[in-house]
């Protein structure tokens, strides 16, 4: 997997976020489960700044709601002169000991905070979506191109006739020792079954480009021999070409049974014979089938097939070559992906693909996130004081769970799931913030009382 690691599409992130959460998977074994572990850290770090927000916060309105009515007949009085209004109103703020600046502080530090928390992981859990997509991909890719690899060793070599009885062909891979270059090394190596016997076997590449020599033209008209190297991904189409693409023949000249083109075997579908294109890809989609359902890179939880795209019934688990080259970036895709990633994928997804979620994340984001809103409301009526927050806090209120559901429903699980875990996780401290914040003020009250009865009895004496 080293090899492979060197020839993926977009290389590993290796941002903040991403190497905490790796971190934590590396002691998990999950990584729905590290970024689960992760937000419960952040939530719980969090929390002190939360209360003392919400507690400025409940402060704020309460003052506010007192010095309404005096702020109305303020500006009904003064609501002429604006000099004259703004200094009234800094007059009724001194009596109240309220100041719109001090106040706001330490809320706009907290949501520029939450803000920078909240979009850094979203966009390093983006990141390391493409690199999974693209190494989920490329894992499918390198066993598929094995595949035509060993049919390419054999039907170069006459032996064609191996893959009759190409309904019980059956792939896997072994790690043999091997020496190479006078050292002892473990090689990877795939091989291939027909029923109980061993046909072949070869080298697992990772990288099938190759050097050959072109005629061209040089500047004096002359034809030489030029030395170029073909890439992996060339080498790669190159097979499909010749494996795939041009197998295509037509079954009506019976002349054509004794064509190499042709695969013995049993007779299918009006008594016509197989050609190896048909052969192949029967033998190479049940591998890679078996590849996709069993790969170490298997993405799925619960409901969801695939946790690096979108819960969603408009997105498939497996995606097209177009959905896969927006979510990747054109810039990571060769040339050549399109003639390989349509050569397999597409075979896939109609046999194992299916609608990768059901909104089910969409709707727990904005739903936990108004149940935190609430709760946390319910602790400014503990008192029976009948709390409003400003028009622009109600707006702020609506808004923010629907912007939740809305990056649940376009961007990749995983976000999704931070965002579910994280409301769910300050719905559930809520109560408790609540009582700290109950009893924090109680606390002031009573120091407050003691010492305004100080100075009412220093006045006496």
């Amino acid at each position: 997997m080293a090899v492979l690691n060197m020839l993926l599409s977009v290389s590993e992130p290796n941002g903040v976020w991403e190497t905490i959460i790796k971190a934590f998977e590396s002691g998990v074994g999950s990584y729905i489960l590290a970024v689960v572990l992760l937000t419960l850290v952040i939530r719980i770090i969090w929390a002190p700044l939360d209360t003392i927000n919400k507690k400025i916060n409940k402060k704020n309105t309460r003052i506010q709601m007192k010095m309404q009515p005096e702020l109305e007949k303020i500006k009904a009085r003064y609501g002429a002169d604006r000099n004259l209004l703004n200094q009234k109103t800094q007059e009724l703020y001194k009596r109240y000991n309220f100041s719109m600046t001090g106040s706001c502080v330490f809320m706009l530090v907290f949501l520029a905070l939450n803000m920078v928390i909240f979009f850094t992981l979203f966009a390093g859990l983006n990141n390391m979506a493409d690199y999974k997509i693209s190494q989920q991909y490329d894992y499918l890719k390198y066993n598929y191109a094995n595949v035509l690899n060993v049919v390419n060793e054999k039907y170069e070599s006459n032996e064609f006739e191996i893959f009759k009885n190409y309904e019980n062909i059956s792939f896997k891979i072994i790690e043999e020792s091997e020496i190479v270059d006078g050292k002892n090394q473990i090689v990877k190596k795939i091989v291939v079954n027909n029923g109980e016997t061993e046909i072949a076997r070869e080298k697992f590449k990772t990288d099938f480009s190759y050097k050959t020599t072109i005629e061209k033209e040089n500047e004096s008209g002359e034809i030489i021999q030029e030395e170029v190297v073909i890439s992996s991904d060339e080498a790669i189409s190159q097979l499909i070409y010749k494996f795939v693409t041009l197998r295509q023949v037509t079954n009506e000249d019976e002349t054509k049974i004794d064509d190499p083109n042709y695969v013995g075997g049993e007779l299918i579908e009006e008594n016509r014979e197989v050609t190896l294109k048909e052969a192949i890809e029967f033998f190479s989609l049940n591998y890679i089938q078996d590849c996709y359902e069993n790969s170490p890179e298997k993405s799925n939880f619960l409901w969801i097939e695939n946790y690096w795209v979108a819960d969603s019934p408009f997105t498939k688990s497996i995606l097209t070559f177009e959905e896969f080259k927006n979510e990747i970036g054109s810039n990571n895709v060769s040339k050549y992906e399109n003639t390989i990633y349509n050569a397999f994928m597409p075979s896939l997804s109609n046999r194992v693909g299916r609608v990768n979620g059901y909104l089910i994340l969409a709707i727990l984001s904005i739903g936990i996130s108004f149940l935190a809103i609430f709760l946390t409301n319910l602790g400014n009526k503990q008192k029976g004081q009948k709390t409003q927050a400003p028009a622009g806090g109600k707006i702020l209120m609506l808004i923010m769970p629907l912007i939740m559901g809305i990056f649940a429903i376009f961007y990749n699980s995983v976000f999704a799931i931070y965002m579910v875990v994280s409301q769910a996780i300050s719905a559930a401290l809520a109560p408790l913030e609540n009582l700290i914040i109950k009893k924090w003020e109680a606390h002031q009250e009573k120091k407050e009382e003691e010492k305004n009865k100080l100075v009412v009895d220093y006045r006496r004496k």
